[in-house]
């Protein structure tokens, strides 16, 4: 196992050297893209009082986090396809092919383009949470929020998605169906009751906007963005670590034995080198009745237990500088029924809340950025103790 990552660690060194930009091939009619990258970094995580894991450094290492090749085609007509899969999940997938991060297949579906509705089917990523749907690329920093990590609702599916803009692309909505269970759907788990998932989002802005963080193109005229999405779910088993019966538990629920509602909010601004974005997002968990998850909630007199949180993040890039700094605060509660109470009668609950720096500098050529992340964790509420270890990465990303 050693020698396989090692040998992965070294076709990671030698990227920059083997690839060079875009690939684009044509007829006239049709085209095809190919093109791909690389984010490598080193990770370093200081222990603190009370860390249980105190003495153990084994994630203090190198790391390959993604090793991506994506292929676009375009067919006169209005049809396009995309598949795109991310190489350094195959080992992690065939270790563990239960775990919905570590799926190698990240796109792969056909969109039919058409001046009434567009339609795409396959498997792709769903319309929910900005941050979620950005990819790495754009984003200054080396590792997603809590939230929107992919650990506490999954980030793609295979189902179908029509899609529309209007106003020259300042309204967009999204609608589809989908399997529910996520991008386990790929490892051929499915629920027993046969039930999809349902979700919806709207964006308004007052120009175009793109899927991105940092304002590169210092815009000189101010875009903003505002945004909503909803999505719908109900499954017969749990997905994830699962709170199972025990809601207490601060493991995932991705899916979980009932019905599951997730609903959010977002905005997002750009001008002249500043960006900022704001999200927030939530999970109503309903347990079915007669369920141990059920019997648990009764003890609150409750049917659901809610988790979720939000995110508020400012960039600045400086073109003169080659450089981008960002700062990220976010907040996440795996249960809104988990926690303690203080001296006086408040409910502290488990919120875990962590401030992110980041600092990218984009070298020659311009398609090899290296990038500086650092999580500060900051204490629970109910323990006055961090929830978890500070995290510093070191790294680089190299798109061809």
């Amino acid at each position: 196992m050693k020698k396989i990552y090692a040998f992965i660690y070294m076709l990671t060194l030698l990227a920059p050297i083997a690839t060079f930009a875009q690939f684009t091939f044509s007829n006239g009619n049709n085209s095809l893209e190919l093109s791909g990258y690389v984010i490598g970094f080193y990770q370093y995580r200081p222990q603190f009082t009370g860390d249980p894991n105190a003495g153990n450094y084994k994630k203090n290492t190198f790391d390959l986090d993604d090793a991506r090749f994506n292929m676009k085609g375009f067919v006169k007509g209005g049809l396009k396809f995309e598949i795109e899969i991310n190489f350094a999940d195959i080992i992690p997938f065939a270790t563990t092919p239960t775990d919905q991060t570590a799926i190698p297949l990240t796109e792969a579906n056909v969109v039919y383009m058409n001046p009434y509705l567009n339609v795409k089917a396959g498997y792709f990523k769903l319309p929910f949470s900005p941050s979620s749907m950005m990819d790495k690329i754009p984003s200054p920093y080396l590792a997603r929020a809590t939230m929107a990590s992919g650990t506490y609702f999954s980030r793609r599916d295979a189902g179908v998605m029509v899609f529309k803009d209007f106003w020259h692309q300042r309204i967009n909505i999204y609608a589809g169906i989908c399997s529910g269970d996520g991008e386990l759907i790929l490892a051929g788990v499915n629920d027993k009751n046969g039930k999809p998932e349902y979700f919806g989002r709207i964006e308004i802005s007052n120009a175009y906007y793109r899927q991105e963080e940092l304002d590169r193109r210092n815009l000189s005229r101010p875009i903003a963005r505002l945004g909503a999405d909803i999505r719908y779910n109900e499954k017969t088993t749990f997905s994830g670590d699962g709170t199972g019966v025990n809601v207490f538990s601060t493991g995932n629920d991705m899916i979980l034995d009932g019905r599951k509602l997730s609903y959010g909010a977002d905005a997002a601004f750009m001008w002249h080198g500043f960006s900022a974005q704001f999200e927030m997002d939530w999970m109503n968990n309903y347990a079915a009745p007669g369920s141990p998850l059920a019997e648990q909630l009764n003890h609150y007199n409750t049917k659901f237990f809610k988790d979720g949180g939000f995110l508020v993040q400012a960039n600045y890039y400086n073109k003169l500088l080659r450089s981008a700094v960002a700062v990220r605060y976010d907040e996440f509660n795996p249960s809104d029924l988990a926690g303690s109470y203080s001296q006086n009668g408040t409910f502290l609950g488990e919120q875990q809340r962590t401030v992110t720096f980041a600092y990218n500098f984009f070298a020659l050529p311009t398609n090899l950025t290296l990038k500086f992340h650092y999580a500060l964790r900051l204490k629970q509420p109910d323990i006055a103790q961090k929830w978890k270890e500070d995290e510093m990465r070191i790294g680089f990303q190299y798109t061809f």
